[in-house]
């Protein structure tokens, strides 16, 4: 029976050893992440702000290179990030970033010029990842340059007004180029609920018109970050009818409308006080959910890099966008430190009053702090050959 007791003694430290001699050590680091998520989608900043813009010629150019100075903080900061992200392999280490590491819900209430355009309000939820991303060598989409409606159009060609026509790419043109390793990949925002964009609708008596942007119930996944050189992800979005309504009390110029008041009804009348049905302003399509909608919006969007990305447009109403974001990857070479990745694309809006081209530009900051420790497949191969080793131990001791 001893000699029987001793043999299984034998087996249970030889079951250790091949454990331990097995483990291997893993390949992924956890890392808790802070960062920021700068988004310009389409005609609006998310959340809401204001960037700087000058003149050129009679067009409002707004023009940037990297930085978007005077756009940051008013009314809204950038979207903040936080929590954990993870890293394999090493120089460059691929990054690897969970759903919901930036999320925020922003209201802000601005007055207009009120001459035209009185306030525009809005109510974003941000929830981003849209999915669990990846960010990887040869996970970007490399160095192009992409026209819509011209795949030939050339990266060194005019854009700029005053500049020669250059075969249709006036209406917008996105230019990629790749970084260190064509490090990137698919990166997307969540984006719930909108905004509200109001205008005179007549003067006297004062009446305001309702132009509703953003988000049908649920969660969008904006285009930008996403799509290979050749085939961009696309999105249409239909914005339903807005309405009018007449304010109790007008407000005074580059002052909010506080006190909203009744809806216009189909005879113009107040839906306070008469019968009818709401005037809506005019239909422009129908969405595929059946959405009465006053505007259409197509949007086209390209995977993240941390090469540069430029977009320009010189044609619409919105005025000229030249943006250039530039990415960076500053991280040791198992993936801590900071990391900035862009992405870009172009939306088309759609209403009464003809199309209008603008640019989306998103930046992403990331700063990964020290590897948080945790216990890898290695680890939990030595720490169970060590509780055999310790019960070995104790059945020895008993048998002695």
């Amino acid at each position: 029976m001893r000699q029987l007791q001793r043999f299984g003694l034998v087996a249970v430290m030889g079951a250790a050893l091949v454990a331990l001699t097995l483990a291997t050590p893993a390949s992924a680091r956890k890392f808790q992440m802070s960062g920021s998520w700068f988004v310009r989608n389409g005609q609006v900043f998310i959340p809401l702000q204001f960037a700087a813009a000058g003149m050129n010629g009679t067009k409002v150019l707004h023009a940037s290179k990297g930085n978007l100075t005077g756009a940051f903080f008013f009314p809204n900061g950038v979207v903040p990030g936080l929590g954990g992200v993870s890293a394999n392999g090493m120089s460059p280490a691929t990054l690897m970033i969970p759903k919901h590491r930036f999320v925020q819900d922003v209201m802000a209430a601005i007055p207009l010029n009120g001459i035209t355009l009185v306030q525009i309000t809005t109510n974003f939820g941000v929830d981003a990842p849209f999915q669990a991303a990846t960010l990887a060598k040869s996970g970007g989409p490399g160095s192009f340059t992409w026209c819509p409606g011209n795949a030939l159009c050339l990266a060194g060609t005019g854009m700029l007004a005053g500049d020669p026509p250059n075969g249709g790419t006036r209406n917008g043109r996105i230019i990629y180029n790749a970084g260190a390793n064509k490090f990137g990949g698919a990166l997307q925002m969540g984006l719930k609920r909108g905004g509200d964009n109001v205008f005179k609708f007549n003067a006297a008596p004062m009446q305001a018109g309702h132009n509703i942007f953003g988000s049908a119930p649920g969660t969008r996944n904006l285009a930008p970050g996403a799509g290979s050189a050749d085939n961009p992800t696309t999105e249409m979005v239909f914005l339903k009818r807005g309405v009018v309504t007449q304010p109790t009390m007008a407000p005074a110029p580059n002052n909010l409308i506080l006190f909203p008041g009744p809806k216009l009804t189909v005879g113009l009348g107040l839906s306070n006080t008469m019968t009818g049905m709401i005037f809506y302003l005019p239909q422009l399509g129908t969405g595929p959910m059946g959405t009465q909608a006053g505007q259409i919006t197509s949007n086209f969007g390209f995977s993240h890099t941390t090469g540069t990305v430029i977009g320009q447009q010189t044609v619409g109403t919105g005025g000229q966008d030249f943006f250039t974001f530039k990415g960076s990857d500053m991280r040791t070479a198992l993936g801590a430190g900071n990391i900035q990745s862009v992405a870009g694309g172009i939306s088309f809006r759609n209403t009464l009053a003809g199309q209008t081209p603008y640019i989306s530009m998103h930046k992403i900051t990331i700063t990964m702090a020290a590897p948080i420790p945790s216990m890898s497949p290695a680890g939990f191969a030595a720490a169970g050959a060590l509780m055999l080793l310790a019960v070995g131990y104790v059945l020895r001791r008993r048998l002695s």
